[in-house]
């Protein structure tokens, strides 16, 4: 951690999270590229891969935006300079590229956006912009020239008529050029722009927090599911008077509305696992894959024996939270599970990590309620085996 940070992770939240920018030289010197520029290409061109091309000029429009999946003959049509090739979630598609969020283990799992690779020609940019979220930007092969602000951006107005967010004004106070293995972190709203020196790739590490808006509506339908089992309940008139105006709404009614909207659920624990289902679940388009034969306990432990890796799935994020008597429930996918104490500390592990060996599993599954959870994993397409290590 002291490598990639340059410091400790304590004193990175404490000086930098969400406050100010970091530059650190070699962070990731041993980083090797999971994909070719080549390979990213033939990505692109698949169903059910977000991608997009971005051309500032030449295209039909500036800063023109073409969106996948996109016909191998269109890279073929592209200039020598200036267009950017991005696709979204590579730690969904690729799974050496998922290894990339690792080093950053010391931020929560319900953070975790994704990890997107951006492939520019020289000179290929995607404009000065503005991120809703926390990213470091880790240069792959290649050279790219960060110009950015090192203090939050306050003229926040964007060019009108675009595909994309660019800003109207940028005013960067920090100049920088990325070499393979460097590391940018920036907070949300401070201003950036990179521009290709040469060919290169490199990596934005996501960590996104939930609007509120998106977050109380969430709330709302979960409560709403919960509650409204069989009939659904109706307000009930209080006694009422001929209205003078049928426009006005009576104070009583009004009353009654207010005491309805009190009985939301306010416990702390209510909320608690509200928020933990709601920042694990899965987004649009990912679903778990499950085996088409859920297998069995013994043959599920089987194979951890004679040391078959296993992975954890990028589809949704993991988490946890305690429970009494060292039991937890554990959040997969949105997915609510209860944990008893004996199988807490496997649970625990699987959280911390994104791919283990085997033989580590199965040397935590000790119980009878930890080999129940591993295959129940198994079985949901949470865990996935991934050969032989």
């Amino acid at each position: 951690m002291q490598r990639l940070l340059g410091m400790s992770s304590a004193r990175f939240l404490r000086e930098h999270w969400q406050k100010k920018p970091l530059l650190v030289r070699g962070a990731m010197a041993e980083l090797r590229d999971p994909r070719t520029p080549e390979e990213l290409a033939g990505l692109s061109c698949e169903e059910g891969v977000e991608s997009r091309i971005v051309r500032e000029r030449g295209g039909s429009a500036p800063w023109e935006v073409t969106w996948g999946p996109h016909p191998e003959s269109r890279f073929a049509t592209l200039p020598e300079r200036g267009w950017t090739l991005l696709v979204q979630e590579l730690n969904r598609h690729v799974p050496e590229a998922a290894l990339l969020l690792e080093p950053f283990a010391f931020l929560p799992n319900v953070r975790v956006d994704d990890v997107m690779v951006s492939y520019a020609a020289p000179g290929g940019s995607v404009g000065p912009h503005l991120d809703s979220y926390d990213v470091f930007l880790v240069q792959g092969m290649g050279k790219r020239r960060w110009l950015y602000n090192t203090r939050p951006t306050k003229d926040a107005r964007f060019r009108k008529g675009l595909d994309l967010r660019i800003l109207e004004s940028f005013r960067p106070d920090a100049d920088e050029v990325l070499e393979p293995g460097d590391l940018l972190y920036l907070p949300p709203g401070f201003a950036h722009h990179g521009v290709a020196v040469t060919p290169c790739l490199t990596y934005s590490i996501g960590f996104r927090a939930p609007a509120f808006g998106e977050m109380w509506k969430a709330f709302a339908s979960h409560v709403a599911a919960q509650h409204d089992s069989g009939a659904a309940r109706l307000l009930v008139d209080p006694p009422l008077s001929p209205a003078a105006n049928p426009g006005a709404i009576p104070t009583a009614l009004l009353a009654r509305v207010r005491d309805a909207v009190r009985e939301l659920p306010r416990d702390d624990e209510a909320i608690d696992r509200f928020f933990a289902s709601f920042a694990t679940r899965l987004a649009p388009g990912h679903e778990l894959t499950a085996p088409r034969k859920a297998p069995s306990t013994t043959a599920v432990l089987a194979r951890l024996r004679r040391g078959d890796r296993v992975a954890r799935s990028e589809e949704g994020r993991w988490a946890f939270l305690p429970r009494p008597r060292g039991a937890l429930l554990l959040y997969v996918a949105g997915l609510e599970l209860e944990v008893p104490a004996p199988a807490a500390e496997l649970a625990r592990a699987l959280c911390a990590a994104r791919r283990f060996e085997g033989r580590e599993l199965a040397a935590l599954a000790k119980s009878a309620a930890a080999r129940a959870l591993i295959a129940k994993l198994v079985g949901l397409g949470g865990l996935v085996f991934s050969g032989r290590a």
